[in-house]
């Protein structure tokens, strides 16, 4: 880079959007702090050369945000080695009291225009050298943070209170508050009335519309030009803010700001743009083209215009909003061409709709085969608008009904509820659409007894989700059959299923689920197909079962390459997983990623000890490669107080020993903070 050297101007523009903290994130004044996230520190920008040490130094220092005594001190140090440094910073965020290097860094910092401070300071924390240093700045705004519905109250709260209310009339520059205050209270009254025998403020920010009145009743003196309300403030909260506070203060109308809530939430229905009508009514689009020219052009316009791609891959919720109807309604050659595409996609979702369909399909032969994926979303109880007028026809009837019609189905899938297809209707999807489904996970009731042989006839399957505890019989198994199976998930089943499965040869197998609450025999399954998997969910129940059967996980499934351990429902609350069941014979460099999805009881002891006997006896050493163990219930704390406490903390620092990170459910890895030295 040095024998290229780029301006310090273009250089700045290309750091400035990683280094620059946006106004908004730096007067969040909410309980929990955008900060507070486990990212990588900004700083390490200024380490990649010279230049950018340069160039960085002024980005990185003009909006500083501290989060704990190290920080504070290790900035003091700084601050006190180089005093150009304190010349950089404009905003101040101190979300704590962090003791006598705060004194310091606000003696070092003469350019502060905007101030953070928070009021939720615990008693071990220290507030004397902030109370100091607040003598020493001239902020033009001050933004606060509290704890609106139940205050802190110790000594060093109320030495901070005290130390504002004392210094706020020296602050001949603070023209902006944001107050943190919903309700008007004992602390909140006595901080306002500072500003108010001031009258300087020309811009008021509070939480919410509930605010409004009492805080502008008591600094409706001050020259306001502007009072934002950081809420969204909905339409009843806006007619609330006429009718009681515009019509006593009619000089209101202007001074508020405020985004409403339908601005930000409305509903993101798609909905057909407007088009400007034909200057000439009496044109007729390609009126000399061929019939089947038209056809093929109107096909495609209608497939795009009802959205036949996007719908693939919505989910239900969304597939009911969306409103095509009125396309069908244009002409005759709309209703014929657009039929099919208007039915790609189909949503079952009360079983009133059910005979509905079915209707439909008896009444248009056409419209089956073009049906390509269905959602059922229907419980098994009649729905409350089913008149006794109506015949009642059984669901099971229409269910195979249904899918014996639906030839062209590649996707058949059941989004909540507990409603089960029969046998009959799963031996109709394989004799009509085997050959095209391609993801099939619809609850099956029980039958008595099987044939296997109908798995061969799906041979496009490549997800399926096994529900159903229909016992097969283990002869004339198809060793071909689910040839292009590639995620196999099993919520509940029988033991002569995974028998069955085990005899064939799955050549595309890669992922597998097992989530089931029985107990059964997975070490002949897992032999067969364990090491062809790259991925396994399997639940603690059947990780117990196979421990019983003297099989270890790793040893069955030597190339995974991701291996979660799940609780199941009706599990023991709080499974925990055992260091042994991790252990394998051989080593298996393919293992990245362990995930444990389970709850964490921080009450019970005994609990908290399986935890604590887990992280330190594993020792991945046959496990060359693990990076990441992902617990679902970790949580990380927010503030500097709560990290001593926490047992995440500790186990996260055990494993980054031994090059493993801890992650939560979101992904987030626990980062060594900056100590204090001793």
């Amino acid at each position: 880079m040095s024998q290229h050297l780029l301006p310090d101007e273009i250089i700045s523009e290309i750091l400035s959007p990683a280094l620059k903290v946006s106004d908004e994130l730096f007067c969040d004044n909410r309980d929990v702090s955008p900060f507070a996230r486990n990212a990588e520190s900004t700083s390490a920008y200024l380490v990649v050369c010279k230049s950018w040490l340069r160039v960085a130094t002024p980005l990185l220092y003009n909006i500083v945000v501290l989060r704990s005594k190290a920080q504070a001190k290790a900035l003091s140090v700084a601050l006190s080695g180089n005093k150009e440094l304190g010349q950089f910073i404009k905003k101040l965020r101190v979300e704590g009291g962090y003791g006598s290097p705060i004194q310091i860094i606000l003696q070092c910092s003469p350019n502060i225009s905007d101030l953070f401070l928070s009021l939720v300071i615990y008693s071990s924390d220290n507030t004397s050298g902030l109370c100091k240093g607040l003598e020493l700045v001239n902020p033009t705004r001050l933004i606060l943070q509290d704890q609106p519905r139940k205050p802190l109250q110790n000594k060093m709260t109320s030495q901070l209170v005290e130390t504002l209310i004392r210094v706020i009339p020296k602050w001949d520059r603070l023209c902006s508050f944001d107050s943190p205050y919903t309700y008007e209270k004992n602390r909140a009254t006595k901080l306002i009335q500072p500003l108010a025998k001031s009258k300087r403020l020309h811009t008021l920010t509070i939480p919410c519309s509930t605010s409004l009145s009492w805080t502008y009743s008591a600094l409706k003196e001050c020259p306001l030009k502007v009072i934002h309300i950081k809420q969204l403030v909905t339409r009843w909260d806006r007619e609330r803010l006429e009718r009681l506070d515009v019509s006593k203060h009619p000089e209101l109308k202007a001074l508020l700001k405020y985004t409403e809530a339908s601005v930000r939430t409305q509903t993101h229905i798609s909905e057909l743009p407007l088009i400007a009508p034909s200057l000439n009514p009496f044109f007729t689009p390609m009126n000399n083209a061929p019939k089947d020219v038209q056809d093929r052009v109107w096909d495609r316009i209608l497939y795009f215009a009802m959205s036949v791609p996007e719908r693939a891959d919505e989910s239900p919720g969304k597939l009911v909003a969306r409103r095509r109807l009125p396309l069908l309604l244009v002409s005759k050659t709309f209703t014929r061409l657009g039929l099919p595409h208007y039915y790609a996609h189909v949503l079952l979702w009360r079983s009133l709709a059910i005979p509905e369909f079915a209707s439909i399909l008896r009444n248009n032969a056409t419209i089956g085969p073009h049906i390509r994926t269905l959602t059922l979303n229907y419980w098994e109880y009649p729905d409350f608008d089913y008149f006794e007028d109506r015949e009642s026809v059984p669901l099971r009837q229409v269910d195979s009904t249904i899918l014996s019609q639906t030839s062209g189905l590649v996707r058949l899938s059941q989004f909540t509820g507990p409603a089960a297809i029969p046998w009959d209707a799963f031996k109709a999807v394989a004799a009509s659409s085997g050959s095209t489904l391609q993801e099939f996970s619809v609850r099956i009731d029980e039958q008595k007894q099987a044939s296997a042989m109908i798995f061969n006839n799906f041979t496009a399957l490549r997800t399926l989700k096994w529900t159903c505890s229909t016992s097969f019989l283990l002869t004339n198994i198809p060793k071909d059959g689910l040839q292009n199976l590639t995620k196999l998930q099993i919520s509940s089943t029988s033991e002569s299923f995974l028998t069955a499965i085990s005899l064939m040869k799955l050549r595309c197998l890669e992922r597998v689920m097992l989530c089931t609450d029985n107990d059964l025999a997975i070490k002949p399954f897992l032999k067969a197909h364990g090491p062809k998997l790259i991925e396994l969910h399997i639940s603690f129940n059947n990780l117990r079962n196979l421990k019983t059967q003297t099989a270890k996980i790793l040893d069955l499934c030597p190339n995974l390459g991701s291996l979660s351990l799940v609780a199941m429902a009706n599990s023991p609350m709080g499974d925990v997983p055992i260091a042994d069941d991790l252990y394998s014979g051989q080593a298996v460099p393919s293992l990245v990623k362990i995930t444990v999805s389970t709850y964490f009881r921080s009450r019970d002891k005994d609990h908290v000890a399986a935890w604590e006997k887990f992280f330190p006896q594993l020792q991945p050493i046959r496990l060359l490669n693990l990076r990441e163990i992902e617990v679902t219930c970790c949580v990380w704390p927010t503030n500097e107080r709560d990290i001593p406490k926490s047992h995440w903390v500790r186990w996260a620092e055990i494993l980054l020993q031994r090059g493993i990170n801890l992650t939560d459910k979101n992904g987030t890895k626990w980062r060594p903070r900056l100590q204090v030295s001793k």
